[in-house]
This record gives C-alpha cells, structure tokens and sequence, in this order.
C-alpha cells in the first residue's frame, strides 16, 4: 500500500511540475513590437529613372494556364507605386517615339507569366491497429477524433481500427487506462490488424514570372532580369472511402492469417509489410496519357483559390521588386517591461510617437536603463532619416551602459548600426 502511495506520491509532483512548466513559458513569452523600416534594393536603378511602364502586350502569356496575368501586372504596378521609388502603370502598348531622350528617361518590365496546377488521384493502402473491449474501442476512438484520424470497423467482433501515430498512442493509452480504473475494460484490450485502402487526391498550384527591367533614355540597357517562383500543395484523404480489404484474427499467434489467398500463392514472406503491399495493391490506372487536371471548384472552393492564388503572386514578385526598387518590410522587436515610463505596452499597440513622448517627458537623470531602450526603439519604429537611426543607437548604448551585459540592448544597437549602413544606399537609391 505504501509503495502504490508512494508511486502516487511521484506522479502527482511530476504532473505539478509540467503543469508549471507550461505556466512559466506562457507567463515568459517575449513582448515584441512591429514597425516598417524601408531597405535598399539590391542593384541601383539610375536615378533618372522616375516613371516606368510595364507592357503588358510583351508579357506572355501562352503558358499562363490560372489565367492570372492580369492580377500579376496589377499587383506588380501596386507594390511598386507604394515604395514610392518609381511612377508605374500597366499599358496596353507603348511608343518610345513619344519619348525625348534628352528630357526624359523611363524604364520598360516586360517578360512572361506560366501558371498552372495538378490534381493527382488514386488509392493507398495502410495497417491498422483494431482495439476491442469496450474501453478499447472508446479510448481508440476517442484517439482517433484528437489525431483527426479516419476510423473503421472489423468485421469479426467490431473493433475499431485506425492507424494511429505516437501522440494519438499516447492518447489511447492514457484513455484506456482511465477507462480500467473506471471498471470498464481491462488495461490492455484485445487487438487485431486489419489492411485498408483508401482514396486521395494531391491538389499543386503554382506561379512563375521572368521579367526584365530596361531603362530607355540615351541609351538602352537592361539592369535587371529575374526569374520567380512560388508554389502551393496540398494532400487531401477522402476519410469516407476508407474500406477493409483483409483483416487478420489472433494477430500475435500467426503470421500466415496476415495474408490473404491469392491465385499465385505469396506467403512465406520474411517481411509483413511487402506481403500486405503486394496483396492489397490496387488493379486500377490512375496515370493516363494525358496531363493531369488543373483543381476545380470541387477540389479547391473558390474563395480558398483566389487566397492561394493571391498569396502565389505576392511570393512571386517580391523578389524582382526587392531587385529594382527600395522597399518596406515588418521589423519585430523585443519590448523592454518596466522602468519609470512603463512604455512597454503603447509600442506593442504600435504607439510609438506616443510612447516617445511618454519617456521624453522624464528628466534624463531618472531615466532607468529601460527607458533609454524603449526610448530607442520609439524612435527607430519611427524613424525617417538618418539622424533618427543615430539617435535610437544612442539610447540604446546609453541603456547597455546603464545594464551591462543585457543582450537585448545589444541586440538595438546591432541592429541600428545596419541601418545606419544602409541608409547612405538608400538616400543614393531614392533620392528625387
């Protein structure tokens, strides 16, 4: 009795221990803060170069099987007036003789987009574990429904089967123990195996573009030329197809009742698993000559499409934007908890022009070294030139100095000397 006491005893101390484990990480999550900062692209396009015209009678489309050329030339044009850099609009066609080359110099995108998709249909086949016992099949259906699996029934004493993984294991086995100590089953139910098939279908969807950068002016060159893509896939299980095609009785007594009879005999074979494969290997083609399907809108639902569709022209022309013009992108950063401003909360609500007055208004000599930090990061959230970069690198040397050896200080000081590196870059990349 001691001894079941004592085994207790540990179980209860080590349940209290995750449970504050868990409490602790929840409770020591970072407190981060979002704000834009502008980058310089990666080759400098002339400064002359102020409007740009993307053709979209020289962008091909022959391969573009989404038909999404449109929303890339669009998109392109949006991103790029948003930067701020170039002047841009989408044209039906253009005449450069309307150009003087001696006032005025543009620049011209034009290139290709290819899209397309695939839907790939057929059968599998996997192993399941069948559970009897009335605990049995509560706890390993209960397992199935957390680990989101398709369940089916034996046909010998209705046990329910699944494949089952290590955490959905763990599940039933933690399901089926309380079920014995509530006198429903005992610990460890009978099991069966059981062979099953089932349909599935694998959905891609994909976007590219090439697409060149040439300025006309004096001269013509072409300054950039660039080839992107992106991709979605998905595999889908149809759960409602599972069926049983061999169930095997008394498992742990024979190999043999694993294997079905067939017209050329297959049993022995030293490995299960190339047995069931070969028996249960489905007879029907599912590769024809033909091209595979582009999804439809019983495959994917329209408005699910049009979201991976969007997200797939994003990805695609992020990069041939980040090469030709100076762009924004999300800086997230730890927020220094404490001090005598507590200004911890209006930078993580993205307050940041409120959270520099809030410290400002405290005389410096009663600035903790949290203060100095935040104060830091209110001005490189907010920053706008050079001189603001200098000054949040500053307080956060003067917060490092007041806290030696804090890494996130170091870490805003870091960060603001790349900046500062950038930025002569970047006045040379958008200067008017």
């Amino acid at each position: 009795m001691k001894i079941i006491f004592s085994t207790n005893n540990k179980f209860v101390r080590l349940l209290f221990w995750l449970c504050a484990s868990v409490l602790i990480s929840a409770c020591s999550t970072l407190t981060l803060s979002q704000f834009e900062v502008q980058r310089p692209s990666r080759i400098s396009i002339p400064s002359e170069v102020k409007k740009v015209f993307i053709r979209a009678d020289l962008v091909d489309e022959s391969n573009d099987k989404l038909g999404i050329k449109s929303q890339v030339l669009q998109e392109l044009a949006k991103e790029l007036n948003r930067f701020g850099r170039f002047e841009v609009s989408v044209v039906k066609t253009f005449n450069e003789s309307q150009i003087d080359s001696e006032k005025e110099t543009v620049a011209i995108i034009q290139g290709e987009v290819i899209s397309g998709g695939e839907v790939d249909r057929g059968q599998f086949t996997d192993l399941a574990t069948c559970t009897g016992g009335i605990g049995g099949r509560l706890s390993s259906a209960a397992a199935a429904s957390i680990s989101d699996d398709a369940i089916t029934l034996d046909n010998w004493r209705g046990y329910v089967c699944r494949k089952g993984a290590f955490a959905s294991n763990v599940a039933e086995l933690a399901f089926s123990t309380a079920f014995a100590m509530a006198g429903l089953n005992e610990v460890i139910p009978p099991k069966n195996q059981v062979v099953r098939i089932y349909n599935y279908k694998n959905l891609s969807l994909f976007a590219q573009t090439n697409f060149s950068f040439t300025v006309i002016g004096l001269s013509r060159e072409t300054f950039a030329i660039r080839s992107d893509s992106a991709s979605f896939g998905r595999s889908i299980t149809e759960k409602d197809s599972y069926r049983n095609i061999k169930e095997s009785h008394l498992i742990s007594l024979t190999l043999g009742s694993l294997i079905s009879i067939t017209r050329i005999p297959i049993f022995p074979i030293p490995f299960r698993q190339v047995a069931l494969a070969s028996r249960s290997n489905p007879k029907q083609i599912f590769y024809g000559p033909k091209a595979l399907p582009i999804p439809e809108i019983y495959d994917l639902p329209p408005k699910e499409k049009r979201q991976i569709i969007r997200l797939l022209v994003k990805q695609t022309l992020d990069s041939f934007i980040r090469t030709i013009s100076p762009y924004k992108v999300m800086v997230t950063a730890e927020v220094a908890e404490g001090g005598k401003a507590e200004a911890g909360n209006l930078l993580k609500e993205g307050k940041s022009k409120q959270a520099l007055n809030l410290i400002e208004a405290i005389p410096q000599g009663e600035r903790e070294a949290e203060d100095w930090y935040n104060l830091g990061l209110a001005y490189e959230a907010s920053a706008v030139s050079r001189e603001d970069y200098e000054d949040a690198r500053r307080f956060y040397i003067t917060a490092l100095e007041k806290s030696p050896g804090i890494k996130l200080y170091a870490q805003g000081v870091g960060r603001t000397r790349r900046y500062l590196a950038e930025t002569k870059t970047l006045a040379k990349q958008t200067q008017k």
